[in-house]
């Protein structure tokens, strides 16, 4: 990051932050969208255990994720004020964090998993799958955590195409072993759906190795010896970082919670059900990059900007992030409609399957379109540290709405698994009126609300 002096300047510097996230979301989630792709190839079940599964550990992996962001404003605003003598601490404060959690999400899974299934009544070939395919994926879970905090550590300094660079790598890896390991091809054994979790925990481990060089070798980084003097545990740093990761994780949480328990709802209409809906999912998750790019290239500009004392170019970026979420907006419907039927195939060679995903991506294109609105937003009150009215914000959207109207239309026979998707797009309606008005708030009523 560095000083801009003009609108056009500003835009460009966002360009280059935005670009470089962008493709590495569509790294990330393009390796899920590719593993629900050739698992749907392989067959049904492998899809219904891999796309529960996945649900699942996303449930817990999201909140961790999101409590690890807190290092972004963080480091942002200290390099924005030009104090940066704290940054290693704070980076090593962030791998014992993630360790933590790493551990936690473990446990739970050891000791819950099975239980769970067996609860959701999910079909025992299915359960099966998902049971090895969240063993294999465990493989990758300490540094799938680790690299959190070296990434955010690694764009808060602007260093976004060293990202793209790394996880485009590791997406490459990735497609590689779920296409062996799924189907059996290259002297690989055919595995199945859990082919894909091998394939997971392989990215996550490139990611970690390649991040880790990164931050020893790079001009930028390596001055902070971050490896060489190695700092242990400090309840000050920790708790500064969970203070404001801990509100983004939760709200983070309570989010992607919906969209595992609507998984998991769907359940109880069938393999087939679960396939199209999964389906559909992993879908817009490829389009959620764009918004969550802006997001994160937003929090990062606004923080450095606010970190300098530069509230009005700190309020600039923040409405070219509005422009370009509500640009992108516009680009989902558009696309999403004229490819209806195209993008039902791409998933599936089984006639239920693509029924249900035809008429799942309905409701699709426009929980998309309105996400794409809302989740910038969500980026911009990070920078300003105003993360407990984001949570607050989650909590009445996607539990206080989504999940009330999702539970008892799905109950109603003329809806079912329709009902869920009415239940979603209800959230984030509710979501994008709350954060759009929260923003303005807290830019042009509460000016100094940055939290300490």
């Amino acid at each position: 990051m560095y000083q801009t002096y003009s609108i056009l300047q500003k835009l460009w510097l966002f360009i280059k932050l935005f670009t470089p996230m962008c493709i590495t979301q569509f790294s990330l989630i393009g390796g899920t969208f590719i593993a629900i792709f050739l698992t749907g190839q392989y067959s049904t079940i492998d899809l219904a255990g891999v796309a529960t599964g996945y649900n699942l550990w996303l449930l817990f992996y999201i909140f961790a994720q999101g409590t690890l962001m807190g290092i972004t404003p963080i480091i942002s605003q200290l390099l924005g004020a030009k104090k940066t003598d704290d940054i290693s601490m704070i980076f090593h404060q962030g791998l014992f964090i993630g360790t933590g959690l790493a551990f936690i999400i473990l446990l739970i899974g050891i000791l819950g998993l099975r239980p769970l299934l067996t609860t959701l009544n999910l079909e025992p070939a299915a359960a099966e799958v998902c049971i090895s395919y969240l063993k294999a994926f465990a493989l990758g879970l300490f540094p799938l955590l680790w690299v959190n905090t070296l990434r955010n550590t690694v764009d808060s300094h602007g260093l976004t195409h060293y990202s793209m660079a790394i996880v485009f790598t590791s997406f490459l890896i990735n497609v590689f072993l779920n296409y062996a390991l799924i189907f059996g091809h290259y002297g690989f054994p055919e595995i199945g759906g859990v082919g894909a979790g091998y394939g997971l925990a392989g990215a996550c481990w490139t990611n970690f190795i390649l991040f880790s060089l990164v931050i020893l070798l790079h001009p930028k980084l390596k001055g902070y010896r971050i490896y060489k003097d190695f700092k242990g545990p400090s309840f000050h740093y920790i708790r500064e970082q969970l203070h404001v990761g801990i509100p983004i994780g939760g709200s983070i949480f309570l989010e992607a919670s919906i969209f595992s328990i609507a998984g998991l709802l769907m359940v109880h209409f069938g393999s087939a059900v679960v396939a199209a809906h999964q389906s559909v999912i992993s879908f817009t998750n490829v389009f959620y990059c764009l918004p969550l790019s802006i997001a994160m290239a937003s929090t990062i500009a606004v923080a450095y900007e606010l970190g300098a004392g530069r509230k009005k170019e700190a309020i600039q970026y923040s409405y070219i992030a509005r422009v370009m979420a509500i640009i992108i907006a516009l680009l989902i419907c558009a696309f999403t409609f004229t490819n209806m039927d195209n993008i039902a195939d791409l998933f599936t060679n089984d006639d239920e399957v693509y029924g249900l995903i035809y008429q799942f991506l309905g409701y699709g294109v426009f929980f998309s379109a309105i996400d794409a609105i809302g989740t910038p937003l969500q980026g911009i009150l990070r920078a300003y540290k105003d993360v407990k009215i984001v949570l607050y914000i989650s909590l009445v959207s996607y539990w206080g709405v989504c999940f009330p109207t999702a539970y008892i239309l799905a109950k109603i026979p003329n809806y079912g698994p329709f009902g869920v998707w009415i239940g979603l797009l209800s959230s984030v309606v509710v979501a994008s009126i709350l954060f759009t008005l929260r923003t303005y708030y807290i830019q042009h009523y509460k000016p100094n609300a940055i939290a300490k």
